[in-house]
């Protein structure tokens, strides 16, 4: 059966900050076509969705906003 990958809580985070896809992978060690794919609901790593993590929460942190967990983000890991 497949299903097409929906748009996650991470996308809905990263508009709210005002932020764009590469200002997040910048602050990775993602590249911006994984950062981007995960987004969109595509499957990545724990360590690729720690990474992400550790960037939205210093960017929430810049913003005086409180922090996120990883399942606030609704990403797909394998």
């Amino acid at each position: 059966m497949y299903s097409m990958a929906t748009a996650t809580n991470l996308r809905h985070i990263r508009e709210s900050l005002k932020v764009s896809q590469e200002d997040v992978a910048r602050k990775t060690n993602v590249g911006l076509r994984t950062y981007a794919r995960a987004e969109n609901g595509s499957r990545i790593t724990y360590g690729t969705a720690t990474q992400i993590l550790e960037a939205i929460n210093g960017l929430l942190a810049e913003q005086s906003r409180e922090p996120v967990v990883l399942e606030d983000l609704g990403l797909s890991l394998y």
